[in-house]
């Protein structure tokens, strides 16, 4: 018998146990499901930033002066579109280190020319316990080379390209474009007037030729990144101006020359004399303008 005062107590029946239970994980269900939105939207944001980090590896800053440029990026470094963001890490075996390279453009025995070429990585830069390149659903990201173009992309939460793509399934692309890390040489010849010191243009006579020898990253065709002299011919008549177009972003240098071009095949052959030449020109080339350097020929 039960002391006055004290009601007899029931546990739950194993039905209504179930029925909270039940309960209990609809609540968590919407609970979940309603973070969903939130953790995808977080996803993609940290997929975006990686993909514009990608880009600014790529080409470079966008706001970098003429004066800077120690943060040119990959391709202006190396002449050449990464593959794949590893190799914005470590440097691919097709690459040379830089290396500082050193020209007699004269031909006077005298090094007179000096330019850094090559990988000078990594262009990324993580956080503290950070060394792989993954988006935000923790894949990396997919490379697609063009002719001179390259787009980067994180496929979504579903990991595809296929349909349907809408929402956060859909693919989030970042292009570089030759525009992104070319501009034009421009690049135009005086002579001095022996009289007065005025500018005038050039007259060369017999076998003399005009030209400007011109280092950049692989200049004469290269594909390791190094600096290479490239020697560009300039008509004997007409504008006496030639514009390099394609040119990648970044210092190269130049020096224009008038030479006995005897063999008369539009080469500097070793023997050969240079009549006159112009100071070599240090030039920070700009993507999508027309750099123009102009040469007095003394």
């Amino acid at each position: 018998m039960l002391p006055l005062g004290y009601a007899k107590s029931h546990g739950l029946t194993l039905l209504e146990l179930v029925v909270v239970l039940g309960i209990l994980a609809a609540l968590s269900t919407v609970a979940i499901r309603s973070l969903e939105p939130v953790a995808d939207q977080a996803r993609y944001q940290q997929s975006q930033k990686l993909l514009d980090e990608l880009r600014n590896a790529v080409v470079g800053e966008s706001n970098l002066s003429a004066s800077n440029v120690s943060a040119m990026g990959f391709v202006a470094d190396t002449g050449a579109l990464p593959a794949n963001a590893h190799q914005l890490l470590q440097r691919p075996v097709s690459l040379i280190d830089r290396t500082l390279h050193v020209f007699d453009s004269d031909r006077d025995t005298v090094q007179d020319v000096q330019l850094v070429g090559g990988w000078n990585g990594p262009y990324l830069q993580f956080g503290a316990g950070r060394n792989d390149v993954v988006d935000g659903w923790g894949r990396a990201p997919t490379f697609l080379s063009g002719l001179g173009s390259l787009e980067m992309l994180s496929l979504g939460s579903d990991g595809d390209s296929t349909s349907p793509e809408d929402g956060y399934r859909e693919d989030i692309i970042v292009s570089v474009q030759s525009t992104d890390y070319m501009g034009t040489l421009v690049l135009r010849l005086f002579a001095i007037d022996g009289l007065n010191g005025s500018r005038v243009d050039p007259s060369p006579t017999g076998s003399q030729q005009l030209g400007v020898l011109c280092y950049a990253v692989n200049a004469a065709g290269g594909t390791t990144g190094a600096i290479e002299e490239q020697l560009i011919v300039i008509g004997n008549s007409g504008s006496f101006e030639y514009r390099r177009d394609n040119t990648i972003k970044g210092t190269l240098a130049v020096r224009a020359i008038l030479w006995n071009d005897v063999n008369n095949d539009d080469v500097l052959d070793i023997g050969e004399s240079i009549v006159n030449k112009s100071i070599v020109h240090y030039v920070t080339v700009q993507a999508r303008v027309d750099n123009r350097v102009e040469m007095e020929l003394r």
